[in-house]
């Protein structure tokens, strides 16, 4: 009777075991699944609050400088720089944070040509709407960048990032620029 039963029982051993294979697999893909829903979810939260600023900035623009202005530009550029680096962590691509410190770097060059010209310069109005132009370029790229292709702006966030060569070379291009602001 014993030789009955062991077959019996290391079939039932084997089923158990596919079971629980199966209810690990399982559980493991929707433990994945939601991780990847919550980091999705925080880049997306993340790229809306730089998309955020960025507009505010351009909302904002100016034909008359103030300090105030350059202030609060800088001011948002900061919060850019925290948002972009959440989102450059999560994708493991650091693109934007560079971009928004170069921004950084161009008010910085304002606010101390301000404080010690106590105006602004024409090279200041240059920088500003260089500033503005740069901004405007980079909206679309961002969308271009780090949204999933044909879905609607601002509706679905890819992890994977797409065609960042466009932001490199715009990451580049900015970089040089902020090199020469820096030796003149």
């Amino acid at each position: 009777m014993a030789k009955k039963t062991q077959p019996i029982l290391l079939g039932l051993f084997i089923l158990l075991l596919i079971c629980s294979a199966s209810v690990l697999y399982n559980h493991q893909y929707k433990v994945d699944h939601g991780t990847k829903l919550t980091v999705e979810s925080i880049v997306g939260s993340s790229l809306f609050m730089i998309w955020s600023n960025y507009n505010s900035i351009l909302e904002n623009e100016t034909d008359m400088l103030t300090i105030e202005h350059i202030n609060d530009i800088h001011v948002k550029l900061s919060v850019i720089e925290a948002y972009s680096d959440t989102v450059g962590r999560s994708v493991n691509t650091q693109l934007l944070t560079p971009i928004g410190k170069d921004m950084k770097v161009i008010t910085e060059s304002m606010q101390k040509s301000y404080k010690e010209n106590k105006k602004f310069t024409e090279q200041d109005q240059t920088k500003y709407a260089t500033l503005i132009n740069e901004i405007t370029t980079l909206i679309p790229l961002i969308y271009k960048v780090y949204y999933v292709p044909e879905s609607q702006e601002g509706a679905k966030v890819t992890l994977k990032v797409n065609n960042k060569e466009a932001l490199i070379e715009f990451r580049d291009k900015l970089k040089n620029y902020v090199s020469n602001l820096n030796n003149v």
